[in-house]
Formats: C-alpha cells, structure tokens, sequence
C-alpha cells in the first residue's frame, strides 16, 4: 500500500542556541518551511517572517542565505528537482529496458511516478498549482522539472501509442493524464470515504494506482487479467 510521507511540522520558536543534530540546518529548515508555504499560499502569500518561524530561525536569515522572496522559491523549486532527479533517472531506465516487455515497462513506470508522488506531496501544490502563477515562474518550472520528467518518459509512452496500448494522440497529453491522476493530496483517503466510505482508507491509495494502470493501459485480456500492484510484490512505499 502507498503511503504518504508529510513533513513533520517545525516548531514556532526553539531554544537559544545549537540546532540539535537531529534538525536541519538553517538553511534547509528554511526550505523546507518555505516550500509548504509557497505551496499552501502562493508566492504572494507566503509571509518570509512565519516562514523564518516555521523553520525555527532567525527572519534576517531568510535574506541570509537566499537574498529575497524570488531567490528562495527558485530555491524551493531546486530543492523539489533535486528530489524528482534520482526518480527521472528510474523512469528513464525503466523505459529503456528492452529486457521487459512493453507492458510491464508501462506498469512499472506508473508505478514509480506514484510512489514520487507518495513520497513528496508538497509537489503537487507547490509545481502545478502555484508554479503557473507568474509566466516566469511557470517558465522555470517547465524547464528545470516537467520537461526533463517528460523527456524521461516520453518515448515509452509514444511506444506505447504506437502498440495500441495507450490511447493518446500524444505522448505529452498521456504524461498530463497520469500525473493529474496520481497526485492527489495526502487528504485524498479521507476524501474519497466521505464520498464512498466502503472503500477502506487504508488501500485507498494502492486502489487508485490499480485502477490508474486499469484505465489507462489498454492491454490485452491475458495481461490485462494480471495480478493488481497491490499483490505483486512491487507496491511502492514512501
């Protein structure tokens, strides 16, 4: 079953002194805490003084280590490329796997993609929602992450057109497809029982990318039929 991994929410304020060795450095709380708040308010939302003190540090270090408000979210956006980069190095070997059929290539790959997304919620907001806000944001986030994450992916899923088994006269209109549908927020079991509580919350998540594969892979009956991920020993985990 997927998971999903939140970060733990950093204190307020903290005692004077070292950070613990168990905290980030100041640098990296700020990212972190800067990263939930441009995702959960915009970057014109998003106050750098409550960020500072979501982070456990100082305001002026805000402007210490990134200047101002636009260095940091470009700051923010590098961090989340730094996390997809080892995921898009996956995806692209899976693609290029020529000892795997292609259907099991297609599988594995959706797969991947929604353990990223398991793994990193905070991408959903911050990328898709909040990186179209400005033309130059949105510009910098197309080049430094969908494009090389589409690029990953896009000569399986043209592949997969050509064999029939993806229904698309695009590849890029399959990528947007699979990742509207596999990132969901981490509220998404809980939402999806209030609308249908005999669905148990527990596997809400591995049902979902059941019935992502189910939908959008059009496979023959034989293959079709074969065991859902949640059974077949490669169900990924946050």
């Amino acid at each position: 079953m997927i998971e999903t991994k939140t970060t733990a929410a950093l204190p307020a304020s903290r005692p004077k002194g070292r950070r613990s060795k168990d905290m980030p450095d100041g640098r990296q709380a700020l990212l972190i805490a800067a990263t939930e708040a441009f995702a959960n308010l915009g970057f014109d939302g998003a106050d750098l003084r409550s960020v500072a003190a979501a982070a456990g540090v100082a305001p002026n270090l805000v402007r210490v280590h990134f200047g101002n408000k636009a260095a940091l979210w470009e700051a923010c956006l590098d961090r989340i490329v730094t996390l997809a980069v080892p995921a898009m190095a996956e995806v692209h070997a899976i693609a290029h796997d020529g000892s795997r059929s292609l259907d099991d290539r297609l599988r594995a790959l959706i797969i991947r993609v929604a353990t990223f997304y398991a793994a990193h919620p905070e991408v959903r907001n911050f990328v898709v929602r909040r990186g179209a806000e400005s033309p130059e944001r949105a510009t910098l986030v197309t080049e430094k992450l969908l494009r090389p994450a589409y690029e990953s992916a896009r000569e399986l899923f043209q592949a997969g057109i050509d064999a029939g088994i993806v229904r698309s006269s695009h590849p890029a209109l399959f990528f947007a497809l699979l990742n509207a549908a596999l990132n969901q927020p981490p509220s998404f079991p809980m939402l999806l029982g209030r609308i249908a509580p005999e669905i148990d919350a527990e596997t809400a998540w591995t049902q979902l990318l059941d019935t992502t594969i189910a939908t959008l892979l059009h496979l023959p009956p034989s293959q079709a039929d074969a065991e859902p991920a949640a059974g077949n020993g490669r169900t990924p985990q946050s």
